[in-house]
């Protein structure tokens, strides 16, 4: 995971990691953090990440907060449920600030509520019911609530996008007559919020042809309606000379710092069997 201070352009000017500088998160070992997701809030910017632990197998939403230097202290745990959680969509809605985890693993879409910010969080409702969706991403368009995310079922490997929609936050959420609206392992999963610039539509979305979260792709959203939706890919984030690693796989900014996390190249020895040669 790694994280930059915004001195110019950021990711979405450039489309390209050429001449960044990264400075990286470190885990403890037996656990490591993904989904860097960033939420700025009365001048605090604080960092939400999946927290997953090995021996337990199983994630958690835990926070930093980041100043000026970087983060400050460690990573705290400040939301945990019985099941996996990671992606933890973090936005503002009325004068309460909300979280969208993902926790497909027991097939729901849940709201949260900072109670009060950063560490504590109510769960306040269940907005989709039985349906195992990965990295749903909230955003408002031409007068709905849109909800974008992949569906987890066996063989499905992170093609099929679905979207659901709602005049209100708290629903009812509806799924698109159309769904899947794109079925493509390359571009349906989501990679980090998605964002407003220059008044057009911008999401991060994973690669996944080959491996999970190979790489990010940077998609212009060209249509989200009630008759479907499109977008174009203008360009791909790809692990290179400055993000060396196997894998790129969420993008995020907020408070005037960027957000990449993937995975390393790590040396891995073979199990000692107790016999030599």
């Amino acid at each position: 995971m790694g994280w930059r201070k915004i001195t110019g352009a950021d990711l979405w000017d450039t489309q390209s990691l050429a001449d960044t500088q990264w400075t990286y998160i470190s885990d403890p070992g037996i656990r490591f953090f993904a989904d860097p997701i960033a939420f700025e809030h009365q001048g605090r910017t604080v960092l939400f990440v999946e927290d997953f632990h090995h021996d337990r197998q199983k994630g958690v939403i835990s926070a930093i907060e980041m100043t000026p230097d970087g983060p400050m202290g460690s990573m705290q745990c400040v939301l945990e449920e019985p099941w996996h959680l990671s992606y933890p969509l973090v936005f503002a809605h009325g004068d309460q600030i909300w979280m969208i985890p993902e926790s497909s693993e027991n097939r729901e879409v849940v709201l949260y509520r900072a109670d009060p910010f950063p560490n504590r969080w109510t769960r306040e409702a269940v907005l989709i019911k039985d349906v195992p969706i990965t990295d749903a991403t909230l955003v408002q368009h031409k007068g709905l609530y849109w909800l974008l995310g992949t569906l987890e079922e066996p063989g499905n490997s992170s093609a099929d996008l679905c979207v659901f929609y709602a005049t209100d936050l708290f629903g009812p959420w509806h799924a698109h007559p159309g769904n899947p609206l794109l079925r493509d392992a390359r571009t349906a999963r989501s990679a980090g919020p998605i964002i407003s610039r220059n008044d057009r539509l911008w999401r991060p979305v994973q690669d996944c042809s080959h491996h999970y979260g190979a790489a990010v792709g940077l998609a212009e959203i060209t249509r989200l309606d009630m008759s479907g939706y499109e977008q174009n890919v203008r360009n791909i984030l790809a692990p290179c000379r400055n993000w060396p690693g196997r894998r790129l796989h969420t993008l995020s900014q907020a408070g005037g710092f960027e957000f990449i996390d993937g995975s390393a190249n790590v040396l891995r020895w073979p199990p000692f069997t107790g016999k030599t040669t």
